[in-house]
């Protein structure tokens, strides 16, 4: 009985350290499961966060391109379209553009006379001076400020426009008198104001134009300085015979035009003379001729 005891007791110590044993391993399991649990947890959330910062940066690529894009495309310059269009075909193809405008500006002009010379000074009479007196007319191209206004009316077909104005200028120019001594007795600064009718066709290039044309010029009245160095050597009424009316010029310019507004510049020069007077007494005149030209730059609206 003591044997049997004893063999009960021994297995019953060998099967509580089995049991032991058993539960040690249970949890070390179980501590092994958790910890590789937490693990892959961790590792998810991070590809996670992963994921959703990479997604961030695509759309940021994205979008960087897009405004890159956008910003190439506006800055892109507009595709000029050359019109291969000969002036006759364009005079062919468009219709007839009627418009109207006005223009001002100043005038640099000069007097371009004829060196005369023995010129007597008369006297209310018509007859010389006693004693008698005679003077040197010369030419003196320096130039002399005048203004200039009026309007104009245009008629475009194509390119190609005629443009008829009417202005009011005044012109003026110098001229020298010298003494039977060579002294100089006077320098005339001279101007006169006239009716211009100048008549103009013109080509156009894009903002630009060139033109050339006649001009009518109806002369009107002449300032004091030129008449009363006049009279020293005639008796007659200057006012109703000095100038020949009407005389004829040629004009040649270029403008620039900027929707409504306009730029430009021209050259005006008689074609005949202005004055073509007799000068000193009715036995021996001598003929005071004068063609006026001028540089004009002037601004203008048209519509």
């Amino acid at each position: 009985m003591k044997l049997c005891g004893l063999i009960f007791a021994s297995y019953s110590g060998r099967i509580y350290q089995f049991n032991i044993i058993l539960e040690m391993k249970q949890l070390l399991l179980l501590l092994l499961l958790t910890i590789a649990s937490t693990s892959l947890s961790a590792q998810i959330k991070e590809d996670t966060a992963r994921m959703k910062s990479d997604s961030v940066q695509v759309d940021t690529v994205f979008g960087q391109k897009e405004k890159l894009m956008k910003e190439s495309t506006k800055k892109r310059k507009k595709v000029v379209v050359i019109d291969t269009v000969s002036y006759a075909q364009e005079y062919k193809r468009d219709a007839v553009k009627l418009q109207w405008g006005l223009r001002g500006g100043v005038n640099f002009g000069s007097f371009n006379t004829v060196d005369i010379n023995n010129v007597f000074r008369v006297t209310s009479t018509g007859l010389p001076q006693f004693p008698i007196v005679k003077d040197k007319f010369l030419n003196n191209t320096q130039s002399a400020v005048g203004y200039l206004g009026g309007f104009f009316v245009r008629m475009t077909r194509g390119s190609f426009y005629f443009q008829p104005e009417a202005l009011y200028s005044q012109k003026g120019g110098k001229f020298d008198i010298l003494q039977s001594n060579g002294t100089l007795f006077k320098r005339v600064n001279g101007s006169f104001t006239a009716i211009d009718v100048p008549m103009t066709f013109g080509i156009r290039f894009r903002q630009g134009r060139v033109f050339a044309g006649p001009l009518l010029s109806f002369p009107m009245k002449f300032n004091n300085e030129l008449e009363e160095t006049l009279k020293v050597y005639t008796s007659n009424d200057l006012k109703n015979e000095l100038f020949n009316r009407p005389s004829l010029g040629i004009n040649i310019g270029i403008g620039f035009e900027f929707k409504h507004f306009f730029i430009e510049g021209r050259y005006e020069k008689g074609l005949a003379n202005f004055i073509d007077y007799e000068l000193g007494p009715a036995n021996n005149p001598s003929n005071f001729q004068m063609i006026p030209s001028q540089f004009q730059i002037s601004i203008g609206l048209v519509k």
